[in-house]
């Protein structure tokens, strides 16, 4: 007999607490893990600043206005921790296609 998998268990192990951003002052910004409708998304985008809007949903405002003039590796870092965080590839910016060169 083949096995069988279960749908419940994938989304049950895929469950992850959202991603807490603290700032200097101490306020938090909490951004939900990604559905798999946006994580096909992101994995389709074109630049980096798409992917940071679909992986930081409804927060997306507030953290671009924090990293906006931050260095490059600063927002680099943060995007890589969210993808640890969620369990997700990497997903760097600028995205994750060889160049025709």
């Amino acid at each position: 007999m083949a096995k069988t998998y279960k749908y419940s268990r994938y989304v049950s192990e895929a469950q992850k607490d959202p991603f807490v951003l603290e700032l200097e002052d101490g306020e938090q910004i909490s951004i939900s893990a990604p559905s798999g409708a946006v994580l096909l998304e992101i994995e389709e985008s074109g630049s980096s600043r798409q992917r940071l809007e679909l992986l930081t949903g409804d927060e997306y405002d507030r953290v671009y206005e924090l990293m906006r003039d931050a260095p490059a590796g600063a927002l680099n870092g943060l995007v890589a921790d969210m993808a640890d965080h969620f369990g997700l590839s990497a997903v760097p910016p600028g995205g994750s296609r060889a160049s025709s060169r």
